[in-house]
């Protein structure tokens, strides 16, 4: 059987097998009030997450001087990047988004440069410096000017280092 005459004289048939992955799992979707339950338990988890980014902000600020004194030394540059990575999964979910960018952008950074001169050295700084800012001033969702402001600042920092390398 050939479908709209096409095939070049072949015949074929067009078999649609049944979806079974949606026969168990139904038509998608949540139940109303599931997101909303959702965000109750976020909102509660909010200042558990923000004492514990406190105190990774300043083991970040600690892991950053440290990678100061020694630029590539690997394992202070792991605690940077471990920390960095650990805020940045974390911040968005409890209403952090400028500490999940920041966090993201010291993580590739350091992921994309081998060597790390005075101006990968600022970068480290000045990415810690914003994130610890934000947490430390509860600075939540875009921040406003000062998330506008700490946002164009780690972005030129990072396009001057790009541009220099």
């Amino acid at each position: 059987m050939s479908k709209d005459g096409v095939g070049g004289g072949r015949n074929f048939q067009i078999i649609n097998p049944p979806n079974q992955l949606q026969k168990k799992v139904g038509t998608g979707g949540l139940e109303p009030g599931v997101l909303k339950k959702a965000e109750k338990v976020f909102d509660t988890l909010r200042p558990e997450f923000e004492a514990t980014a406190k105190t990774a902000v300043e083991k970040l600020a600690a892991a950053s001087a440290a990678l100061m004194a020694a630029p590539n030394d690997i394992r202070k540059r792991q605690d940077v990047y471990m920390i960095a990575h650990e805020l940045r999964g974390q911040g968005g979910s409890y209403g952090y988004p400028l500490v999940t960018k920041f966090g993201d952008q010291l993580c590739r950074y350091l992921d994309a440069t081998d060597f790390l001169d005075a101006k990968g050295l600022v970068i480290v700084k000045a990415a810690a410096d914003a994130i610890a800012v934000v947490i430390n001033a509860a600075v939540t969702g875009d921040g406003g000017d000062t998330g506008r402001t700490l946002a164009e600042m780690l972005d030129k920092a990072l396009a001057q280092a790009k541009s220099a390398t």
